[in-house]
C-alpha cells in the first residue's frame, strides 16, 4: 500500500502516522519498536481482514526463522499498549488456527497534521455552535446537537491552561449565526475562533472543524472527524475528545497533568 497517499489512520483515541512511523494516543506519543510498528501497520491497513500467522511472520521477519511464539508476543504487547480491555474495546481479535484481525473501526484521514506546529500560538479561543449540513437543519435535534458538540468541546478545552476559552454562556447567542465567524471572534475579543459543521448518514456522523485567526481571517487548521452515530451523548463525547486532542497537538499547548508515555504506560491513555 502507498504510505504517502494513506499516511494517517485513526481508531479509538489513537492516530497511526505511517509517514513519521509514530503512534499517538491523544496528545501523547507512544514509543514503538520497528517490528511492533510494522505489525500494527499491517493490521490497521487491512482492518476487517484475517491476516494469517505465516503471512504476518513473513512480512515482519522475512526469511529469518523465528518461533510462532514471537508473533504471539508481539500481538500481546500491542494489545497491552492499546489498553482496550480497560474500556471494553477490542482492537485485535484472534482467529483460531488462522491468525489475527483488527476489528475496531478505522478512519483513513490522509495526511496527518504534524503534532507540533510552532507557527500556531494563541492565548484565547472561542468555540462557536456547530452547524448542520444539508437537510439536517430541518430535522429535530440537529440544533441541539450543534450546541451539545460546542459545549462538550468547551468543557474539554477548559482543562488546558495554555490559553483561555470563552464559556458556553458567552457563545450560546451565536447559535444560528450566519455571518462571518471572525466577526463573532472580534466581538468576543479572542485571537482565534473555532467553527464546525456536522452531518450523518448510515449510522455514522462526520464533523469538520476549522480554526480561524481573528486578526487576519486566515485558516490556521482544519480537519474532519468521523465516528459511529449510535446516540447523541456518545457521539458528542467521542468527537469532542478527538477534536480537543488534535487541537492540543496543533497548538503545542500543555495539559494540566502532562505525562509523556512510554509504550508500557499507554493503557492509561
Amino acid at each position: 500500500m502507498n504510505k504517502t497517499m494513506n499516511s494517517h489512520y485513526e481508531f479509538g483515541r489513537f492516530q497511526l502516522n505511517l509517514t513519521q512511523q509514530t503512534l499517538w494516543c491523544g496528545a501523547e506519543e507512544i514509543t514503538l519498536t520497528p517490528k511492533l510498528f510494522e505489525t500494527l501497520r499491517l493490521l490497521v491497513e487491512r482492518h476487517g481482514e484475517i491476516l494469517e500467522r505465516q503471512e504476518l511472520m513473513q512480512a515482519i521477519w522475512g526469511d529469518t526463522y523465528v518461533e510462532e511464539g514471537n508473533l504471539s508476543t508481539m500481538i500481546y504487547t500491542l494489545r497491552k499498549m492499546l489498553g482496550g480491555e480497560q474500556d471494553g474495546t477490542v482492537y485485535i481479535a484472534t482467529v483460531p488456527r488462522r491468525g489475527y484481525r483488527f476489528i475496531a473501526p478505522v478512519v483513513q484521514v490522509g495526511t496527518m497534521p504534524k503534532p507540533m506546529r510552532e507557527t500556531v500560538t494563541i492565548n484565547s479561543l472561542a468555540v462557536l455552535p456547530f452547524k448542520p449540513l444539508g437537510p439536517l437543519g430541518m430535522e429535530a435535534g440537529a440544533a441541539g446537537l450543534g450546541l451539545g458538540l460546542m459545549d462538550a468541546l468547551i468543557t474539554r478545552l477548559s482543562n488546558i491552561r495554555s490559553f483561555s476559552v470563552r464559556p458556553t454562556s458567552a457563545v450560546r447567542k451565536y447559535h444560528g449565526w450566519e455571518s462571518d465567524p471572525v466577526l463573532a471572534g472580534r466581538e468576543l475579543e479572542t485571537e482565534a475562533v473555532l467553527e464546525g459543521n456536522f452531518q450523518w448518514a448510515d449510522g455514522r456522523g462526520r464533523v469538520t472543524v476549522q480554526l480561524l485567526s481573528v486578526g487576519t481571517g486566515a485558516p490556521l487548521w482544519a480537519q474532519p472527524f468521523d465516528e459511529p452515530f449510535t446516540d447523541v451523548f456518545s457521539f458528542e463525547d467521542a468527537i469532542s475528545q478527538r477534536v480537543a486532542d488534535a487541537l492540543t497537538r496543533t497548538l503545542q499547548v500543555i495539559p494540566i497533568s502532562p505525562t509523556r508515555l512510554r509504550w508500557a504506560d499507554a493503557a492509561l491513555c
